[in-house]
């Protein structure tokens, strides 16, 4: 099994770093019938475009039939592999009743057949297979060993597929088809039309893969200006460190220059850039090599060279990745990336930004939601997109199904042209109700506030209408900042937002990090984020923080007496009776310094199952209670809300969910304690007349939802709702609540496009 696990990591090192599909399969099936010692080895992959399978690489059968032979989803045992999704072990094939004859490619004289599914999040790629003439199954370690390597293939014949798809070729070798189409997750509505500008994180050598150059001349250009800029670097820290070091540990930095200096080095990827290779592929390709080189030596001090050569590989990417960052986003462009941060996005003009499109990240990533908060088209978890490599090429943003196009016909672009128009129309007819109350058909009164966090949401949520702010998210101008701001600086940040609503309240969260939401000068590392320090355990954990807040809150409310503070991932009594004890000590201290403020109102935010149980004692604690159901949703459902490969489980609108939310409301009126909802369940039109129909009378959201929900709920009756939602708490299935909630709607002449659908085409 040693040797089968060894031939496992030659043969996904060897695949990776081909320069196309058809030659990686090709080392694959030489590789995989050696070292398995089979007689053949055989790779079909499904082509969509044809709707069949097509051979795509052998070692044992005929080569002449390599793009020529193709089955149907139903011939042999290739189609019932594909069918099955689960392995085929046999001791002879020949006897099988879906044996297929196919005598173009030879393989009368097989009897032993193994064959595996390769399939990439839940989708067939196509079928891998060995043959031996000897007629008896395959070992257990053998068949282990193939369904290992289908799955470590998946992954690379995926992104091969799709970057072929960008250079128009399909799997036979013609033209790909138009209307190229990458599926993620709906994060926010809308559509965009726009050139990909891609946001490049830091990346690792192995991480690359092969890219062509567009640019041969720019691309040398670019190697050349990384290879300066390293040099600079090495003599700078040399320079600047030859007081504090030894000569022989100094010498490091004159092995560097001189491998820089190697033409060995700069030459092989000059070649290939030449040859028509990216910079970063060939630079990245060209290291590995002598990574892998080194480490294969016998001698250990030449086996340590290895890490030399991957950190100056490392050094080299960095410097090409800081020489391409340097461009201007273009106008109206589509940022592309496997993950931005909330951070990164922060640093942009979201003027110049018309939609977004990332691998990672799901709808309720903080991403999302400062998207839908900007009102920008945004499709994340889209796993299969090759975007490394679209920089620069138009794309379109289906925002509403969480679709990406590329290579559009005249035909479709223009039907998202209309798309784009008819939104705008839309999104101005709203514009007429922002002076209009939040209220139902039969005049049930809806306090509408909104969610904020950055500066520009002061002017977007003003022209909504909005009854005030139900969730200020204060760490968001900690993130923006390369340290912890000042008592100073955060007062001045708090009395923008609440001189901006006065006399309308706004609710202040205190400082929630941890999680998805990291401080760069404050980084909290942990195998599981989600259930470990962050929101108030990590501000209890260091009351200096807390206290600092608190005080410029109060400071900042000063005269004008419509702040509210509320406590974030609250779990039990004790952290509600610390921080209230925090707080009082701040207004006491502030009353001492001469700073005349009163305790505000304060609250606690239901986010975890365990709040659910005890939000009738804190309600006898606090003021009020905010449901944050982004996290309960998670928290219940025990899904990471940032996972796009769970993303269809997580839903707010599922049972567990929906009864959890009515136990609350439930003790709100109870304890005559006001209830609101804060997360993202609320600006969805959907999810805000469910909310309604429970008995919430105050929804906080986005302000580029606000006025989508008030046309919804201003169409349809308060008594109407909770016989709908009553209904819905009956229901077993998320996916079957949401349509019996959107034909109901229908049926009262609600329109799809109010509820952020479209139509199916």
């Amino acid at each position: 099994m040693a040797d089968l696990l060894n031939l496992l990591r030659r043969v996904v090192e060897a695949v990776t770093s081909a320069r196309d599909l058809k030659l990686s399969l090709q080392r694959l099936v030489n590789m995989v019938r050696n070292g398995m010692q089979v007689d053949a080895c055989t790779v079909f992959l499904w082509d969509s475009s044809v709707e069949r399978y097509v051979l795509m690489a052998t070692d044992g059968l005929r080569d002449d039939a390599i793009g020529k032979v193709t089955l149907t989803k139903n011939e042999g045992m290739i189609g019932l592999v594909g069918k099955r999704e689960e392995p085929l072990n046999l001791a002879n094939s020949n006897l099988h009743p879906n044996y297929h004859h196919v005598p173009s490619v030879g393989e009368e004289e097989f009897h032993g057949l193994l064959a595996v599914p390769i399939i990439h999040n839940r989708k067939l790629l196509g079928v891998l297979s060995v043959q031996r003439f000897k007629a008896e199954r395959f070992r257990d370690e053998e068949e282990a060993f193939l369904v290992t390597l289908s799955a470590q293939l998946a992954g690379i014949i995926a992104h091969a597929e799709a970057t072929g798809t960008l250079s128009g070729m399909n799997l036979m070798g013609g033209q790909a088809g138009n209307d190229i189409r990458f599926a993620g997750v709906a994060c926010a509505s809308g559509v965009a039309i726009g050139q990909a500008y891609v946001v490049t994180p830091t990346i690792s050598l192995d991480s690359v893969r092969y890219s062509k150059a567009k640019n041969i001349g720019e691309e040398l250009r670019r190697f050349a200006a990384a290879i300066t800029g390293l040099r600079k670097e090495l003599a700078d820290t040399r320079e600047r460190l030859k007081g504090e070091l030894r000569p022989e540990e100094l010498a490091l930095f004159d092995v560097y220059a001189g491998i820089l200096d190697d033409q060995a080095v700069g030459g092989t990827v000059q070649e290939k850039i030449r040859a028509g290779e990216s910079a970063l592929s060939a630079l990245a390709d060209t290291m590995r090599g002598y990574v892998q080189h080194f480490e294969d030596m016998d001698d250990a001090y030449l086996r340590e060279r290895a890490s030399d050569m991957r950190d100056l590989g490392q050094r080299l990417l960095t410097h090409l990745m800081e020489e391409k960052s340097e461009r201007k986003i273009p106008d109206g462009c589509i940022l592309v990336g496997q993950d931005i941060s909330a951070t990164v996005f922060g640093s942009l003009d979201p003027e110049k930004i018309g939609g977004i499109v990332c691998a990672q990240g799901s709808a309720n990533s903080h991403l999302a939601i400062l998207a839908r908060a900007l009102n920008i088209p945004t499709v994340l978890g889209a796993q299969d997109i090759p975007w490394q490599e679209l920089d620069g090429n138009e794309l379109v943003v289906d925002g509403y199904r969480g679709h990406v196009y590329y290579h559009l016909t005249d035909e479709r672009r223009e039907y998202f042209e209309d798309l784009v128009r008819d939104e705008k129309v839309r999104v101005s007819g709203l514009d007429a109700l922002a002076d209009l109350p939040g209220e139902t058909a039969d005049g049930e009164h809806i306090d509408l506030m909104i969610n904020t966090g950055l500066q520009t949401d002061i002017i977007r949520s003003q022209a909504s209408g909005a009854d005030g702010v139900g969730l200020f998210r204060t760490e968001i101008p900690f993130m923006m900042l390369g340290r912890f701001p000042s008592e100073e600086e955060q007062a001045k940040i708090y009395r923008n937002q609440l001189e901006a609503f006065h006399p309308r309240s706004v609710t202040m969260r205190t400082l929630d990090i941890g999680g998805d939401k990291s401080l760069e000068y404050f980084p909290i590392v942990e195998d599981n984020p989600f259930l470990g320090w962050r929101g108030l355990r990590v501000t209890l954990d260091h009351p200096e923080i807390f206290i600092v807040q608190v005080r410029a809150m109060l400071r900042a409310s000063f005269g004008l007496n419509n702040l509210r503070i509320m406590l974030p991932m609250v779990t039990s009594v004790g952290e509600v009776e610390d921080s209230l004890a925090l707080i009082h000590r701040a207004v006491y201290e502030l009353n001492e310094e001469g700073v005349k403020v009163e305790v505000p109102e304060v609250g606690v935010m239901i986010e975890v199952p365990s709040a659910v149980y005890l939000v009738k004692e804190f309600m006898s604690m606090v003021e009020f209670v905010s449901v944050g159901s982004n996290d309960l949703t998670q928290y219940l459902l025990a899904v990471d809300r940032n996972n796009p490969r769970v993303a269809d489980i997580y839903d707010s609108m599922h049972p567990a969910v929906l009864k959890a939310l009515k136990i609350i409301v439930s003790a709100g009126l109870e304890k005559n304690v006001p209830v609101s909802v804060c997360g993202e369940l609320a600006g969805d039109p959907l999810g805000a007349v469910t909310l309604l129909g429970l008995g919430y009378r105050n929804l906080s959201m986005s302000s580029a939802n606000l006025l989508r929900v008030k046309a919804v709920l201003r169409q349809i009756d308060s008594g109407w709702a909770e016989t709908v939602a009553n209904g819905l708490l009956n229901l077993d299935d998320p996916k079957v609540i949401r349509s019996t909630l959107q034909l109901a709607l229908q049926k009262t002449g609600v329109p799809l496009t109010s509820l952020g659908l479209l139509p199916s085409r």
